[in-house]
C-alpha cells in the first residue's frame, strides 16, 4: 500500500473542497425541490412547527371530505326539491284548468295528468340520493354532520318522506273515472230501414211519439234536462238535449244513424209517454187506471206489480200536483200492487188510493188536481265510474289543496337551503383555513431560490479558488522537491 503524506496546506485545501462540494450539493437540492428544511437536522424548530401545521391541515382536509359528502347529500336533496317545486307549479296549472273547464270529460282527462305528475314527484324523491343517503325518503335518512374536527358540535338535517304524498304534502291520487257508453240506431222503420239524419223528425223513428217527455237524470234521480217531443222535434234537437258537457253527458250522431251517448257520471235517460200519463178529473179530482190483471184474474194488493204486464222493473211512477212531485215509486223485482197503493196514498197532499175487485186502481184527491205518470228507463248509463273532478266544484276545491302543497314544499326547501348554506360556508372556511396552514408550513420550509442561486454561485467560485490553490500548492511542493533533489547531485 502506498503511503500518501499531505502537507498542511494540501489538507486544508482538500477539506475546503469537500465542504464546498457538500454545500453545493445541498444548495442544488434546495434549488431543485424548493424546500429549505428537509429534515429536523436542517432546522429542528422550523421543521417541528411546519410539521405541526401540516398535520393540522391534513386533519382539516379529512374533515372537509366528510363535509363534502354531507354537502353532496344536501345538494342532491336540494335539486330534488327544486324539481318537485316545478312539478307542484305544473300541478297548480292542471287544477286551475280543471276548475275553469266546463267539460266534465276534459276534467276527467286532467285527473290522469294530475296523477302522472304525482308519480313524477315520487320518482324524483326516490332519485334524490347521494352515497346511499336520501333526505327526501324520510325515516333512516337523517343527516348528522359535525361542525368541528373534535366532533363537539354537530347539526342534524331531518329527512322528509316525499313518497308519502298525503302526509307530507296533503296530496293524493284522484279517481280517474271510466265513462259509460250507450249506442242506439235511429231508422225510419221502413223496409229496408234507412238511417235518420240529424234533420229528420224524431217521431219518424217510431221510438218516440208526440208528447213524450224525455228526461236526463243523475245518479240520485234528479232531473238535469228534459225534452218534450213535438211534431217538429228533430234528431238534432235530441242530440242537443243529450249534450251536457259540464254535467258529464256527451252525445254524437253518426251518418249511419247511430246515436252514441257517453256519461262521465252515473245517469239514466227516462221516457214518459203521453199514453202513460193519467190526469185527474171531476170535483173533487179523481183518476183511475185500467184494470190490473194477472192473466184473466184481477190483481190484488199482494200480487207483484210487474206480473200485471203494465209495469216493468225500473219504471218510475210519479204523482204530481201542478209541477210539484208529491210522491213516487220505483218499480223493483219485489214491488207489489199494495206498494203502489201505499205510494199513492199521501194524506199530506190530500190523496188516497184503493183497488177494487175488478183490479181498477183509483186515486182520489181532497181538493187539488193531480196527474200520475209512468217513466221508463230507455238509456242506462249507471255503469259509469266517476272521476274526482266530475263536479267542477271538486276541482275548484283542489286548487287550495295544491296551494297548501306548494307552501309545504317551500317550507322543506327552506330547511334544506339553510342546511346547504350553513355547510357551504363551513366548508369554505375549513378549506381556506387548511390552505392557510398548508401554505404557511410550506413557506416555513421553503427556500429562497435567488439566495440559493447566489450561494451556489459563490460556492462554485470558492470551489474554483480551492482547486487553483490546490494546484498552486502542488506545483510549489514539486519545485521544492526538485530543488532538494538537485542539491544532492
Amino acid at each position: 500500500m502506498v503511503d500518501i503524506s499531505l502537507t498542511q496546506s494540501l489538507r486544508s485545501t482538500v477539506a475546503t473542497l469537500n465542504k464546498v462540494s457538500e454545500e453545493s450539493a445541498a444548495t442544488s437540492q434546495r434549488l431543485d425541490t424548493g424546500v429549505r428544511v428537509q429534515t429536523a437536522l436542517d432546522d429542528p424548530s422550523t421543521y417541528i412547527s411546519a410539521k405541526s401545521l401540516s398535520l393540522h391541515a391534513a386533519a382539516l382536509d379529512k374533515y372537509l371530505e366528510r363535509l363534502d359528502q354531507g354537502l353532496g347529500v344536501i345538494k342532491a336533496a336540494d335539486n330534488g326539491i327544486t324539481s318537485i317545486t316545478d312539478s307542484i307549479n305544473t300541478l297548480k296549472g292542471v287544477v286551475t284548468r280543471a276548475a275553469s273547464s266546463k267539460d266534465a270529460f276534459e276534467r276527467a282527462d286532467l285527473t290522469k295528468e294530475y296523477n302522472s305528475i304525482l308519480d313524477k314527484i315520487v320518482d324524483t324523491a326516490k332519485d334524490s340520493s347521494y352515497s346511499g343517503k336520501n333526505l327526501l325518503l324520510g325515516a333512516g335518512n337523517d343527516l348528522t354532520l359535525y361542525l368541528s374536527t373534535d366532533q363537539n358540535e354537530s347539526v342534524t338535517i331531518n329527512a322528509v318522506d316525499f313518497t308519502d304524498l298525503l302526509n307530507t304534502l296533503g296530496l293524493k291520487k284522484l279517481d280517474e273515472g271510466k265513462p259509460a257508453h250507450f249506442e242506439t240506431k235511429l231508422t225510419d222503420g221502413g223496409l229496408p230501414p234507412l238511417p235518420l239524419k240529424s234533420t229528420s223528425k224524431l217521431t219518424t223513428s217510431g221510438q218516440y211519439a208526440v208528447g213524450d217527455q224525455i228526461a236526463v237524470k243523475d245518479g240520485s234521480g234528479n232531473v238535469i234536462n228534459t225534452l218534450t217531443v213535438s211534431a217538429e222535434t228533430t234528431v238534432g234537437d235530441l242530440v242537443t238535449a243529450f249534450t251536457l258537457p259540464d254535467k258529464g253527458l256527451r252525445a254524437t250522431f253518426a251518418s249511419d244513424g247511430v246515436l252514441a251517448l257517453d256519461a262521465a257520471d252515473k245517469m239514466t235517460v227516462d221516457v214518459t209517454r203521453t199514453a202513460d200519463t193519467i190526469a185527474s178529473s171531476g170535483t173533487p179530482p179523481t183518476a183511475s187506471t185500467s184494470p190490473l190483471m194477472i192473466g184473466a184474474t184481477p190483481a190484488t194488493g199482494a200480487d207483484l206489480l210487474t206480473a200485471t204486464g203494465q209495469y216493468k222493473q225500473g219504471d218510475v211512477i210519479t204523482i204530481r200536483q201542478g209541477n210539484t212531485a208529491v210522491g213516487s215509486l220505483t218499480v223493483g223485482a219485489a214491488t207489489t200492487v199494495g206498494d203502489l197503493i201505499n205510494a199513492m196514498t199521501i194524506p199530506a197532499s190530500g190523496l188516497s188510493a184503493s183497488i177494487d175487485g175488478a183490479g181498477v186502481l183509483t186515486v182520489n184527491s181532497a181538493s187539488a188536481a193531480f196527474a200520475i205518470d209512468k217513466s221508463s228507463i230507455s238509456v242506462d248509463l249507471t255503469t259509469a265510474t266517476t272521476s274526482s273532478w266530475v263536479k267542477r266544484t271538486d276541482a275548484e276545491a283542489g286548487q287550495q289543496t295544491v296551494t297548501d302543497a306548494r307552501h309545504a314544499v317551500e317550507k322543506h326547501a327552506t330547511n334544506i337551503g339553510i342546511g346547504l348554506t350553513m355547510l357551504n360556508n363551513r366548508a369554505d372556511y375549513v378549506g381556506s383555513f387548511s390552505n392557510v396552514l398548508s401554505s404557511t408550513a410550506e413557506s416555513m420550509r421553503s427556500s429562497d431560490k435567488n439566495e440559493d442561486a447566489a450561494i451556489l454561485l459563490a460556492l462554485n467560485t470558492q470551489q474554483q479558488l480551492a482547486i487553483s490553490s490546490f494546484s498552486i500548492t502542488q506545483t510549489a511542493d514539486s519545485g521544492l522537491l526538485r530543488l532538494l533533489g538537485g542539491g544532492n547531485s
